[in-house]
């Protein structure tokens, strides 16, 4: 047998050029031997066969009973090819030592074959909801799922049923099983909110799953607790996350938004001289959802960052705040607020927003000029520019200069005949103006009240001077019918009607202690003190 091995090793080695071998025999290999003398032949007469099948059936005809083997070691007459190749089979002759062969043939079966299969490697398949499921497909031709996709790998999200089908190159179509994908019904996870879910710093709220069942490997997120029941105190989504055993599906929670309202730092805006009382007026943007209940108002004291409590501005009020207690014209002051929200907290920053006001002197030059100086406003950033206002006998104030930021001061050179009044002002970007067009006024200074000697024309004297309750007052002029009682800055606080006789006494009983002018109405003043 082993003999015989060798011969078979030996004639496949040679096998190519079987054609070449006539009816002499087959020379070299140093026995006789006669080509055909089993008339071996296939059955099939082709020499190449295509099919769509997924095997073809190849046999042998032979005159006697050699051994049948093929050149791919099968042995027999007859069998089963299921995979693309040429195949031939040859006979051998113990008895002669001889060897016959039939004609080969080129096979191609079925080259559409498919399978599909689901990641789980379960049919059917259990999608959980809002899951995902992976099917996959190994095809030796393109495929096409009948979601219409074209790729082997596809992902689908809904229940239903899938499956691939390829077409060959020759034209073979073939199917796969049909890969079926149920929908897991699952319990749901609600969480419900036991108070409201907007509250002040160092408060909470408290969250309460509602669900009755119980479920493997609950946690709620951001907090990882598996209580029922959790308090929160800070701001952030909250939602709960569960473990279906039944299905191996997660579950996820419905969301609740809770919102921690920390203090808030209220800014002022500006702090400005109010023209209709002459107080400093600070002004603010109430930040709205912040819960703020009141405003606190503080003042720096005699010590530096030292800060009194000088009142509060509840909702009704709030923007705005008059300082009745000091009198700008007397120095700067500085401020800041404090918003106090409904749990009674405040933020510590509030007192880094502070604002200073703008305070201007004023003194008369040698050569009859008005020079002006004042203190830099603290509060706004950019702060570019100080205009310089200015009214002329009561007129109405303009702007007659503007100097930049870095200057403190300006002289008037040429100033009008009269009473002359004058502010800084400033234009700049606010909190509760960003256009850049709110104006910051300092307060006012006035020249031209006193020294006005060369133009009093009906007053003579006044006597008592210094007075306690009355005055005594001589005209040079008959016909006066009125007489104004003003401050040194020309406010007039009261206004008499007197005869135009020679003497006149007036009360000035109401008056507080301190200088005032009795002026006549035509530019004319004496000043006298209230005791």
């Amino acid at each position: 047998m082993r003999q015989l091995f060798s011969i078979i090793s030996t004639f496949i080695i040679i096998l190519s050029s079987a054609n070449a071998v006539q009816a002499q025999g087959i020379k070299g290999l140093g026995f006789p031997c006669y080509n055909n003398q089993f008339k071996l032949e296939l059955t099939t007469k082709k020499s190449t066969i295509t099919t769509c099948n997924d095997t073809v059936q190849l046999s042998v005809s032979c005159t006697g009973n050699p051994e049948i083997y093929w050149t791919d070691g099968y042995y027999g007459k007859s069998r089963v090819v299921s995979s693309n190749g040429y195949f031939q089979a040859y006979a051998y002759d113990s008895s002669y030592n001889c060897v016959d062969t039939t004609a080969g043939v080129f096979i191609t079966v079925n080259d559409a074959y498919i399978k599909a299969y689901s990641g789980s490697f379960t049919n059917p398949t259990r999608l959980c909801e809002g899951g995902q499921v992976t099917l996959y497909s190994y095809s030796t031709a393109p495929v096409r799922w009948n979601t219409g996709d074209s790729t082997n790998t596809i992902t689908v999200t809904k229940a239903g049923k899938y499956y691939a089908v390829v077409k060959s190159a020759i034209g073979c179509v073939d199917t796969s099983e049909v890969l079926e994908v149920i929908l897991n019904t699952l319990k749901k996870l609600t969480i419900r909110a036991n108070s409201d879910t907007v509250v002040c710093f160092g408060d909470s709220v408290e969250l309460e799953l509602t669900t009755k069942y119980g479920f493997n490997s609950l946690f709620w997120s951001p907090y990882y607790s598996q209580s029922k029941k959790i308090k929160v105190g800070g701001s952030g989504a909250i939602n709960a996350y569960a473990l279906d055993s039944a299905s191996g599906c997660g579950l996820v929670s419905n969301t609740i938004n809770v919102k921690v309202l920390t203090p808030s730092v209220e800014a002022l805006c500006m702090v400005t001289v109010d023209s209709a009382t002459g107080r400093n007026k600070l002004v603010w943007s109430v930040t709205p959802g912040k819960r703020t209940a009141l405003y606190n108002i503080y003042r720096e004291s005699n010590f530096a960052g030292e800060f009194d409590l000088i009142g509060d501005a509840d909702l009704t009020t709030a923007g705005s705040f008059l300082d009745t207690q000091v009198n700008p014209k007397q120095r700067p002051f500085t401020y800041y607020i404090e918003a106090i929200d409904s749990c009674n907290n405040r933020d510590e920053m509030s007192r880094y927003y502070a604002h200073t006001t703008l305070h201007l002197t004023a003194n008369l030059g040698v050569n009859g000029e008005n020079n002006l100086n004042w203190s830099d406003y603290i509060g706004i950033f950019p702060l570019n520019t100080y205009v310089i206002y200015r009214s002329n006998n009561s007129g109405k104030f303009t702007p007659i200069a503007s100097v930049a930021s870095t200057v403190k001061s300006y002289s008037d050179l040429t100033p009008p005949s009269g009473k002359n009044r004058y502010y800084i002002g400033i234009k700049g970007k606010t909190a509760c103006d960003t256009a850049g067009s709110t104006l910051i006024n300092s307060n006012m200074v006035a020249f031209g009240i006193l020294g006005v000697e060369d133009r009093i024309t009906a007053l003579g004297s006044l006597s008592p001077n210094p007075c306690v309750d009355y005055l005594d007052v001589r005209f040079v002029q008959g016909g006066l019918q009125q007489l104004q009682v003003c401050d040194l800055q020309g406010k007039v606080l009261k206004r008499l009607a007197v005869s135009a006789s020679e003497n006149t006494r007036i009360s000035v009983a109401d008056l507080s202690a301190g200088v005032y002018l009795l002026c006549d109405g035509k530019g004319g003043a004496l000043k006298f003190v209230k005791q």
